[in-house]
């Protein structure tokens, strides 16, 4: 069995690795890479082992059904931990859950060996994309996920995030109100008749044509912050699947950088994840 894709204009130019990292949900491109090493992707019907090969917008990419290649996981850094309840630092490129094209090697395995705890054991309260990096809360009991879970869905799980853009957004701060449709092949576009989102944003460096801001998503939508700066003119560095190809960056430019959150027994607790190094470095040869 076969899982195809189609190249779309967006992607048009981009490396095949990059191309199918984009478009098949849940898979990095390190995993990609090693698909198509395996002789396990075909673009436009011939077998194709050459990662860097461009592909052209209305290419067909397809996967050959199979075992996973095994994704190595680097070591989880537990940000918090109170009773049944932790925060993790995501690293980025691993794939947080297991989906069908990750069974195996995600970050939820990898803290479930840590623990020493059946992987059924773990509740996430809410997800990261592949290649985003920072805090996640996670629970380790039903009762206090059903809690957190509730609590998000109220709004009282607060999340805010930093990113590089490529643009400048207008004035120092805003909000973006951009509703939103279902996944589609995984890419979400924008539905005037689809779900409410909304996301406020601030400025808090300019660096000559790109930006870094913190971003503040009051819903919880799917690629929710991607498609939102891409729809405002300011797409994500490194985001082929919502802005441009650059071969500078492996990954989307984006780190979920602190979470606030109710405890079950009362009160509330506020962790954040320090900038990851790829984030945190990239002034400097900008200015250089």
């Amino acid at each position: 069995m076969r899982h195809s894709f189609t190249v779309s204009g967006e992607l048009a130019g981009s490396r095949l690795d990059q191309a199918l990292a984009a478009l098949a949900e849940g898979l990095s491109r390190r995993a990609a890479r090693a698909l198509i090493e395996q002789g396990a992707v075909y673009l436009d019907g011939r077998r194709c082992r050459t990662a860097s090969r461009a592909v052209a917008e209305g290419a067909r990419i397809a996967v050959e059904e199979g075992p996973a290649p095994p994704t190595e996981v680097p070591d989880l850094a537990v940000l918090w931990r109170q009773g049944p309840l932790l925060v993790m630092n995501k690293p980025a490129g691993v794939p947080f859950a297991p989906t069908r094209a990750a069974a195996g090697g995600t970050v939820l395995h990898a803290l479930a060996r840590r623990l020493g705890i059946p992987l059924k054991a773990l509740h996430p309260i809410h997800r990261l994309d592949t290649g985003t990096s920072g805090a996640v809360l996670v629970a380790l009991e039903a009762r206090a996920a059903a809690f957190l879970g509730e609590a998000l869905r109220e709004g009282r799980v607060a999340k805010t995030y930093n990113a590089w853009v490529a643009g400048q957004p207008k004035g120092a701060e805003g909000s973006w109100s951009f509703p939103l449709g279902r996944p589609v092949g995984g890419v979400v576009r924008l539905d005037p008749s689809g779900r409410e989102a909304r996301t406020l944003y601030r400025v808090l460096a300019r660096e000559g044509e790109w930006a870094f801001l913190e971003l503040r998503p009051l819903t919880g939508r799917t690629h929710q912050i991607r498609v939102h700066c891409a729809a405002a003119g300011v797409p994500i560095l490194g985001d082929v699947k919502y802005g441009r190809p650059d071969p500078r960056f492996r990954r989307p430019l984006l780190h979920s950088r602190r979470l606030a959150f109710p405890l079950p027994g009362g009160g509330e607790a506020a962790v954040e994840a320090p900038l990851p190094a790829d984030m945190a470095a990239l002034p400097g040869p900008l200015r250089a």
